[in-house]
């Protein structure tokens, strides 16, 4: 085989090799569902593929280029989105149940995911697992509720009916050493 013929053969697969790379790369657009100023939010298709509402509506249009997310809003959109960039497609660890501790870092494998909801009030936490219950991603409602599973653990009735009804939305530290 002459040198020309070997070097015909190769191009192809690089090119095909290279469409696939660049179709991987794309971005999408996800709109909230506000009425008046809807906000978008860009993020690469690996990552958005964790959502199954997202699966879905690419699978039924693939040209999809925004996705009007229709029951969550511009906050909590932005926080999804940010737990979908970081894990860019990679589903994390399952967390195991019940849950053995109170302290998340000693729940969830990757000490991001800790750091996330922990940083997150009560109120939000539960804005965050309706809209991830909604969006259809598994490992965030999981940490969502692995979360508030942890405020509540080992607690009396009366106690986590105070824990769940505070209007602060804060979750207190001092509450989780214990």
């Amino acid at each position: 085989m002459s040198r020309a013929e070997q070097d015909t053969g190769e191009e192809p697969r690089e090119e095909e090799l290279g469409g696939l790379d660049d179709e991987s790369e794309e971005e999408l657009t996800l709109v909230s569902c506000e009425e008046d100023n809807p906000s978008k939010f860009t993020i690469g298709r690996k990552a958005a593929l964790m959502c199954n509402l997202v699966k879905s509506i690419l699978e039924g249009d693939k040209d999809a280029k925004e996705i009007e997310i229709k029951k969550v809003e511009a906050p909590v959109l932005k926080l999804i989105v940010e737990y979908l960039e970081h894990h860019n497609g990679k589903v994390p660890a399952e967390i195991a149940k019940p849950i053995r501790s109170v302290k998340m870092e000693k729940i969830v494998e990757d000490k991001w995911d800790a750091d996330f909801i922990n940083a997150l009030s009560k109120k939000t936490i539960f804005q965050v697992i309706l809209g991830a219950n909604y969006m259809d991603i598994k490992s965030l409602l999981h940490l969502g509720c692995a979360k508030i599973a942890t405020l509540i653990k080992g607690k009396s009735p009366d106690e986590i009916k105070q824990i769940l009804s505070e209007d602060d939305g804060d979750v207190p530290e001092s509450k989780q050493d214990a």
